[in-house]
């Protein structure tokens, strides 16, 4: 009777609690996730929207159809992409520009798993022109990635999720899990920024640095100014006066020239008075 007892308290008690499962992207984070409770874009407008629609905010990570089997388009209508098709997520389907957007720093994505499964990701993009004021549809969306059976690390599932180069600003990432040991499928929606792709640094060949002006040299100097050279060409027809190693090369001047023979004549001069004096001594 006790035993029967205790098998039917736990099934109330397992009855009551809410089907917690199974997983979400949580960086960059998904719409579900970041209108849960304790995260401060709860309080924004799309989400505040989204709960009064009914969204069950404390099961962020359970959007999830069954038995789909990779026919997402055609068990997911277009405008309903975000919610499934599950009605109690439908708020989440509300265009809108004022869903919150993570800016994308890097390319390194985390997937949270609540209760972990086998199975596959896939990663869509919206298109170029995509507005979060319009419903999206899968037209606006363009598969990039895919990932099968990635490992579970510390609870969560994580890539590296490069998008494609073309994208830049305000878009959306929609993921796809498809499980292979279950047969559910979980569908979430992340809004982001992607900035744009940084321009490729070209080295510019620098010009060369321009030689400094040459100075023409004047023709009475040589281009060493340590050095004199002798011109060409005088300036004027007065000639300069060359100095020279020694006097016996150079001609005697005209004042001496005069002083020569100026002794000359005295010698001469005395040379005749001693005569004169010479003969009259003979005589006498």
């Amino acid at each position: 009777m006790f035993r029967l007892l205790g098998v039917l308290t736990l099934l109330m008690m397992l009855s009551a609690v809410p089907a917690h499962a199974h997983g979400a992207p949580t960086d960059p984070a998904s719409r579900a996730f970041l209108c849960s409770p304790g995260q401060p874009t709860a309080s924004s407008s799309p989400c505040r929207s989204a709960v009064q629609a009914g969204l069950p905010s404390k099961e962020w990570d359970n959007i999830r159809l069954p038995n789909v089997a990779g026919q997402d388009a055609a068990r997911v209508p277009d405008g309903k992409l975000c919610s499934a098709g599950l009605a109690k997520y439908a708020g989440l389907d509300l265009p809108s520009a004022q869903w919150p957007v993570t800016k994308l720093k890097s390319t390194d994505f985390t997937y949270r798993a609540t209760i972990p499964h086998q199975g596959s990701f896939r990663f869509y993009v919206t298109r170029e022109g995509y507005s979060p004021a319009r419903p999206l549809r899968w037209a606006d969306l363009e598969q990039f990635l895919s990932v099968p059976t990635p490992p579970l690390v510390n609870g969560s599932y994580e890539f590296k999720v490069p998008l494609p180069k073309d994208r830049a600003g305000r878009h959306l990432i929609y993921t796809v899990w498809q499980n292979t040991d279950t047969p559910d499928t979980y569908y979430s929606c992340t809004d982001v920024e992607i900035a744009a792709p940084a321009k490729p640094t070209t080295q510019v060949a620098q010009p060369a640095p321009a030689a400094p002006p040459v100075q023409a040299v004047p023709p009475t100097q040589s281009s060493q100014p340590s050095q004199s050279v002798t011109p060409s060409t005088p300036k004027s027809s007065t000639p300069r006066p060359v100095p020279v190693a020694s006097s016996a090369e150079q001609p005697p001047s005209s004042a001496t020239r005069f002083g020569i023979s100026a002794v000359v004549a005295a010698l001469g001069g005395l040379a005749v008075l001693g005569g004169i004096m010479l003969w009259r001594k003979r005589i006498l």
